[in-house]
């Protein structure tokens, strides 16, 4: 009887798993440091305990990690001797460990004696070295597989692309098989964003949080290229009244690079445009229009200094004079009067 009611809660458990997905244990290595010993001493040394008490405090920030101790040996005495010596290396460094707060249940040890040499064991300095243990820190992430489409945004149809999928933690470039279908596996919790390229179309940002429930249907869509068609280059944020990009918008030009070099037979324009809204069209001659024609100077000259040919590129600067909201209130649609687009003018 009990074996029955057994079986039909695993029954039970197995029908939910498709909801919540299938979390997977995996690992990062984010530290890493060393500490030498003297001739055949296991005791550490006071550099050898500055060394733990710093990465220790590297560690505190980490919600879950792993530790894992490799113990080594010079060549001189018997590989029995050093064996026995190198796995007292590795105890004195995890006894270091837990007495500044390190639980032993995050700790593991390998001992190697004179097997794995770093340096050349025919000199002092050479043997010095390979006296050592190494302490590598691991980040302990949960991942679930994650899988979608690129499409044709006015077909639907799916089309074979170039992605790159990166979080915090990660990063990883994959190509969609020929039906446009991807799968890897993504860190829980993390916020992600993915970038897709694809030949003869407009390439594409999106971002979105890794859950347990993330659909399986995602899906982006592509804007096919052609002439006269134009696309924003997205999350491009200026310094207020500048031609200088903030920070975090450093990744966003490296992007209009690569779908340039990927489709190499077009032409296009860099269009710059600034937010005056409630206010009549600038002159071409005030410094606000020409605030914009600097904005697109800036993304023009970056090309240029990566090897995209003056052929294919050229700037202009619109002012205020289209304004996707021209009575914008909110920050949202300001940010949308101040952009910088691409248009494409010609393709062979």
């Amino acid at each position: 009887m009990l074996l029955k009611k057994y079986l039909v809660l695993l029954l039970f458990l197995f029908s939910l798993q498709p909801l919540f997905g299938q979390i997977i244990d995996s690992s990062k290595l984010v530290l890493s440091d060393k500490v030498l010993f003297d001739f055949g001493q296991y005791d550490l040394t006071l550099s050898a305990d500055s060394t733990i008490t710093n990465l220790v405090e590297q560690i505190k920030p980490l919600k879950k990690y792993t530790l894992n101790i490799t113990a080594h040996t010079d060549a001189i005495g018997s590989i029995e001797n050093n064996k026995t010596l190198s796995e007292n290396r590795a105890n004195a460094v995890k006894a270091l460990l837990i007495t500044k707060g390190i639980a032993a249940e995050y700790i593991t040890v390998q001992v190697f004696g004179e097997e794995k040499p770093t340096s050349n064991n025919d000199t002092d300095d050479g043997r010095q070295l390979n006296r050592r243990a190494t302490i590598d820190v691991f980040k302990v992430l949960k991942l679930i597989p994650f899988k979608g489409q690129i499409k044709d945004k006015q077909t639907g149809a799916a089309i074979p692309a170039n992605i790159i999928i990166r979080t915090k933690d990660l990063r990883d470039s994959l190509q969609t098989d020929s039906t446009g279908n991807f799968e890897t596996l993504l860190p829980l919790g993390a916020v992600a964003g993915i970038d897709v390229y694809a030949k003869d179309y407009f390439f594409e940002t999106k971002m979105f949080k890794v859950t347990p429930t993330l659909k399986q249907d995602f899906s982006v869509a592509l804007k096919k290229v052609a002439v006269g068609e134009k696309v924003d280059i997205k999350n491009l944020f200026f310094v207020g009244n500048k031609a200088i990009l903030l920070k975090r918008s450093f990744p966003e030009l490296p992007k209009l690079l690569k779908f340039m070099e990927l489709n190499d037979s077009i032409s296009i324009e860099i269009a710059g445009h600034i937010n005056r809204p409630n206010y009549p069209k600038v002159d071409t001659l005030s410094w606000d229009f020409k605030l914009s024609v600097r904005r697109a100077k800036m993304v023009y000259e970056y090309l240029l200094t990566n090897n995209i040919s003056a052929d294919r590129i050229s700037y202009q600067g619109y002012g205020n004079f289209e304004m996707r909201y021209p009575k914008a209130r909110s920050e949202k649609e300001q940010a949308q009067n101040r952009r910088v687009e691409i248009r494409v003018v010609e393709r062979s």
